[in-house]
């Protein structure tokens, strides 16, 4: 994700000392029980143990991992294609769920490799995959979020990236045709590794104060006399997506490049088009080139309206992760068209973003220059990517990420009350009378609960009830509020239920309606007397019960369900008389 060297050197680094505790972290999280289930395929199982992840995987061999998955645990693992590549690839989504239990499960969603440059991005949710399958009925934690959950996973998103990558390791964006240098032809002139070291090399002259870029390391293929100048591809997919994208970057040359329109790529259409037809509660995305946790908006400093669930999830992805940073992403810097603020403002998830690795003591290699005073420098690679050896010491850091979104997610899922509206029989009541609430409790979750109903006026708790929710039922409590002792004035009514065990959305667990004025019995226009006014409405009601649609009940002074002649001696008995401004409860 980040744009600029400085980006990635002003980032809190952490030691490789970390990966020990990584290791104790991965073992106590995933405890594994003596647990005796039926053999998977041999030879499958065979060649999945063999994986190599001293090794970045290509496409194919992506490809080739997740069927041989799907052959051998047929009955957790589906694969499928939710769209194409500009080169024609498909783009394949994995879903991992126990697919014999068919009661209702939440959905989360995990997307890799956005990024051509960033491969390790694709190796952790692929690492992700191969580990939750293999343990699934060895591994109680495994075993019970697979039985109740549903998780999706696409390893890589930019799936021609891993090719522009090999060729170019500094490749960010997909292969969109795209004629950067204006000449008519279209990815003419790509830098290329010429010299056969496996990086892309820039031409820096030294003899210039702090160094002078000359070109990148290739061939003239236009013979235009310029090298690099017209890349393979393309456009930068996280800024792509259709929310804040007009702010975006508009030159094709910018590595950040939003593309012709939002939504432009193949590769995004089908990350929406796939989005939009699942439930996720929770979704995270893999990035490199910083260690860093992010979460929405990345478009305006402006915080999210869930801030305070973000940052919950975001403390406990940063704990378990040996103390990752984490902010919201505009306070890193500004981004415009990103696939968190999408996700979270249009498809209505909450979405972070995980920003898994930076190496900012690598300084890349040098050779001499074909001048003097000139170097040929290049090792981008090793910037957004660990080598090869510590690939799965950084995974093994973020592997519990997975695991600690999809048990919140089940935890929501059977561990969830919330409060959905408080409804007022009144909204005015005379000095001394009563209304009644009606507080509707959801229980959104899979299990029967019992919660402490709490209803406030102001901040004065005025009832609290026991209360008892089946499972994905709605029940509706009346409350009765007697305003005897109360000054004149607007009192904003809230209720609240208790969290129950286990239950970790409880940002939706308190509700405020609104607000009831207290008056003098009579002052049914709520002017703060009672004339002439007050008799001509009540007289306008006078007869309408609470079954007719005409009936107001404000003007129900007594709250009887009927507009009668008690009603009408309560104004008189009021009548020319006035009150104060209001007065605090």
């Amino acid at each position: 994700m980040p744009e600029t060297h400085s980006n990635w050197r002003d980032c809190v680094r952490f030691s490789f000392q970390a990966v020990c505790l990584t290791l104790i972290l991965s073992c106590v999280f995933l405890s594994e029980p003596a647990v005796s289930v039926s053999s998977p395929l041999e030879t499958a199982t065979s060649y999945l143990s063999s994986i190599d992840w001293r090794h970045y995987h290509n496409y194919s061999e992506i490809v080739s991992i997740l069927f041989s998955l799907n052959e051998s645990y047929s009955t957790i693992v589906d694969v499928f294609s939710i769209g194409k590549s500009w080169w024609q690839r498909d783009i394949y989504c994995i879903r991992l769920t126990n697919e014999s239990n068919l009661d209702p499960k939440p959905e989360v969603f995990f997307v890799g490799y956005h990024h051509a440059r960033e491969a390790i991005s694709a190796e952790l949710p692929l690492y992700f995959l191969v580990y939750a399958t293999q343990n699934f009925g060895l591994n109680e934690t495994i075993t019970y979020l697979l039985n109740n959950c549903r998780i999706y996973v696409v390893v890589a998103l930019n799936v021609d990236g891993f090719d522009l990558f090999q060729a170019n390791d500094w490749q960010r964006k997909n292969a969109r045709p795209t004629n950067e240098d204006s000449d008519g032809l279209i990815d003419e002139d790509p830098p290329e590794d010429e010299n056969e070291n496996g990086f892309t090399d820039q031409l820096i002259d030294y003899s210039v104060p702090g160094g002078r870029f000359v070109r990148w390391e290739g061939f003239d293929n236009d013979e235009d006399s310029k090298y690099g100048e017209d890349w393979i591809g393309g456009v930068d997919l996280n800024r792509n997506y259709d929310y804040a994208w007009e702010g975006g970057v508009s030159d094709p040359e910018s590595e950040v490049y939003r593309g012709p329109f939002a939504f432009s790529e193949p590769e995004t259409q089908a990350l929406r088009d796939f989005v939009l037809q699942q439930d996720f509660h929770y979704a995270l995305s893999f990035h490199s080139g910083i260690e860093m946790i992010l979460y929405p908006w990345g478009h305006t400093t402006n915080p999210p309206p869930d801030e305070a669930e973000f940052m919950e999830i975001s403390e406990n992805l940063s704990s378990i992760t040996q103390g990752t940073q984490y902010r919201q992403g505009s306070f890193l810097y500004s981004t415009h068209g990103v696939w968190d603020d999408w996700m979270y403002g249009i498809a209505g998830v909450k979405a972070l973003t995980c920003e898994v690795f930076a190496n900012d003591t690598w300084s890349g290699v040098a050779e001499p220059g074909p001048e003097p005073d000139t170097v040929w420098e290049g090792g981008l690679k090793y910037w957004f990517n660990p080598f090869p050896q510590a690939i799965e010491d950084v995974i093994l850091r973020w592997l519990p990420t997975f695991f600690y979104i999809a048990e919140r997610a089940v935890n929501d899922f059977m561990h969830d009350l919330a409060v959905k509206a408080i409804f007022l029989e009144k909204r005015v009541v005379g000095e001394g009378h009563g209304f009644t609430l009606n507080i509707t409790v959801k229980n959104e979750g899979g299990f029967d609960e019992i919660t402490n109903l709490k209803v406030y006026v102001n901040s004065s708790l005025v009832c609290e009830e026991i209360v008892s929710v089946p499972r994905r039922a709605t029940v509706t409590i009346p409350v009765f509020c007697n305003t005897s002792g109360w000054v004149k004035g607007n009192y904003s009514v809230s209720a609240e239920a208790s969290p129950v065990p286990e239950e970790t959305d409880i940002f939706d667990n308190a509700h405020v309606d609104g607000w009831i004025f207290v008056t003098i019995p009579g002052d049914v226009d709520r002017d703060r007397d009672v004339d002439i006014f007050d008799i001509v409405l009540i007289a306008v009601g006078y007869g309408v019960s609470a079954s007719d649609a005409r009936y107001n009940s404000d003007v129900d002074i007594n709250g009887d369900g009927e507009i009668d002649i008690f009603d009408v001696v309560l104004a008189v008995d009021n009548y020319g008389e006035d009150w104060i401004p209001m007065q605090k409860f």
